[in-house]
């Protein structure tokens, strides 16, 4: 499923905002005839985008996928649309059987600010060095303690997790993205790396700095988190994910599993 994050109150149902949740509740419940809790493979927070956010619940109602699919994008708001649906093997859940998940985050670079950008990227201004800032991206592969770049105040028994690939670089006109592939993230994690990405980039912070940063542990050290507009859950995995190994296609593995 695909949302434009403008105007929501993030993933998560909310007291004091709209969330996707909620509006995805809502639509399945009406399109079942029963009330219906929706699982999704993470939170995202308001102002976030996402291109390939999955979700998933249990329904008694006779619906083909297709029925689903038609009824619910019928329900949805305009920023909102279910792009595919499936019937999941027993035991599914789209959050604890995820293997791993792609984020962008976009930098604008433009000179001035250019009001078609401004729901969808970061509008940093020239004058940046991003070949520095992704040469020093690198040291963030593999598994680390990535406590440095966590949300102040969040409780996760671990802070290890393992990025599969990073890169930076040109996309599009005055236009630079941030890929991030982990196995999971922490709470801002994606959009901290991109403020850090953005220090580095303005010279305040080079390779050797982000390497102390991390073996640290200091989240204040990494500065403030970039702003979340920026931001798109692009990809949810369901297959083994390794470095290098990155697949491109079904993030499903073979569908005919999932008939």
């Amino acid at each position: 499923m695909a949302y434009d994050g403008r105007g929501l109150a993030g993933w998560q149902r909310q007291d004091n905002g709209l969330g996707v949740q909620e509006l995805l509740e809502v639509a399945a419940g009406r399109v079942c005839g029963h009330k219906v809790t929706v699982t999704g493979s993470g939170r995202t927070d308001a102002g976030v985008h996402a291109a390939g956010q999955t979700a998933s619940f249990e329904t008694c109602a006779r619906r083909s996928p297709r029925e689903m699919l038609r009824g619910m994008n019928s329900l949805l708001p305009e920023s909102v649309a279910v792009l595919s649906a499936e019937i999941a093997p027993p035991g599914f859940s789209a959050r604890f059987s995820a293997t791993g998940k792609t984020y962008t985050y976009d930098f604008f670079t433009g000179p001035v600010r250019n009001p078609l950008h401004t729901w969808r990227s970061w509008w940093v201004g020239q004058g940046l060095d991003w070949e520095r800032a992704a040469e020093a991206l690198a040291e963030l592969e593999g598994e680390h303690d990535f406590a440095c770049f966590r949300s102040m105040g969040s409780e996760v028994k671990s802070t290890v997790r393992k990025i599969f690939r990073v890169s930076l670089g040109p996309s599009g006109l005055q236009t630079f993205r941030l890929e991030l592939t982990g196995s999971g993230f922490l709470r801002h994690m994606a959009r901290s790396i991109a403020g850090t990405a953005y220090r580095i980039a303005g010279g305040a912070m080079d390779r050797e700095g982000l390497r102390a940063l991390m073996a640290s542990g200091d989240r204040p050290a990494a500065g403030h988190a970039a702003p979340p507009q920026g931001l798109c859950l692009q990809r949810v995995y369901y297959v083994p994910l390794e470095a290098g190994r990155i697949p491109d296609g079904e993030p499903f593995g073979e569908r005919q599993s999932w008939k």
